[in-house]
């Protein structure tokens, strides 16, 4: 059976600066048949923004993006965030109703303590590669 995992960038961007834990939990999920890494759409948009503060090279956010399922950015996601009553920052509200959408068997790795809290709330394993 294959699981899903749903990438937060809180781990996306240890994957890009090359934490060891987040490097090597990305290199064995993407290398496994029976794992999908999946994320939203917004997740190109947030490294993109990370490198550009960084003045790094746009390019580096393929090393993670060509390995990950992007999952688009549905007024059904939308309205699933709205209605998340817990307090949560606007981009983890969206990236939480995505992983939710992805089914209850889901995976959400994350680095977000809070974002974690809610997300287990919420019926969602919680894996965190970076500590």
């Amino acid at each position: 059976m294959v699981t899903t995992y749903y990438l937060d960038t809180s781990v996306a961007v240890h994957v890009l600066w090359r934490d060891s834990g987040a490097l090597s939990w990305f290199t064995a999920a993407t290398g496994d048949e029976e794992k999908v890494v999946s994320s939203s759409r917004i997740l190109q948009t947030e490294l993109t923004r990370v490198l550009r503060r960084e003045d790094e090279t746009i390019a580096r956010r393929n090393t993670i993006l060509d390995h990950v399922s992007i999952a688009p950015m549905t007024e059904a996601i939308l309205t699933s965030a709205e209605s998340i009553a817990q307090h949560l920052r606007t981009l983890d509200a969206i990236h939480l109703a995505t992983a939710l959408a992805l089914g209850s068997r889901t995976v959400l790795v994350t680095h977000d303590a809070r974002l974690a809290e809610i997300a287990e709330e919420h019926g969602l394993t919680v894996e965190d590669p970076v500590t």
